[in-house]
């Protein structure tokens, strides 16, 4: 198999993966805020932000607009790594590769602000949680630049 394609798979991969992210927390808050009871949805993520940012005593509208953002960080990084896979297959690979970076740093800068936030309210069960799922991401981005290109 050729490597490029193993590395433009990669970034169909994070697509695919950041557009179930962002319908599952999209569908939940629905379900939370609309009560359209969207049984696959089944995410608690505005709850574990709920529970967070109690230690701090903030009105109900500051995790709303927290969780919202979330919501299109996600969406702006879903955009991102599907659209670098569109490029990826139809454009020349360096083309590609500016695109897929992109793509990477988009949504690698939300684990970082997952990171600092994890760390301010001392949910280290989360902390750990999203370091694995970015550590995976960046050794995802790694490899575009550590496993040779063959043509």
């Amino acid at each position: 198999m050729e490597i490029r394609f193993f590395k433009k798979a990669l970034v169909v991969f994070w697509a695919l993966w950041f557009v179930i992210a962002f319908f599952t927390d999209f569908f939940g808050w629905l379900d939370t805020f609309d009560n359209m009871h969207i049984s696959w949805a089944g995410t608690d993520n505005y709850s574990f932000l709920v529970k967070s940012l109690h230690i701090f005593s903030v009105p109900d509208t500051v995790a709303q607009f927290l969780y919202f953002g979330i919501i299109a960080w996600l969406f702006v990084s879903s955009l991102a790594f599907i659209f670098a896979s569109v490029v990826g297959f139809t454009s020349n690979y360096s083309r590609w590769l500016k695109f897929a970076n992109y793509a990477f740093i988009i949504s690698l800068c939300l684990w970082f602000v997952f990171f600092l936030a994890d760390q301010l309210v001392m949910n280290f069960d989360l902390e750990a949680n999203h370091m694995v799922q970015a550590g995976v991401e960046f050794i995802s981005y790694l490899a575009l630049y550590i496993l040779p290109d063959s043509k």
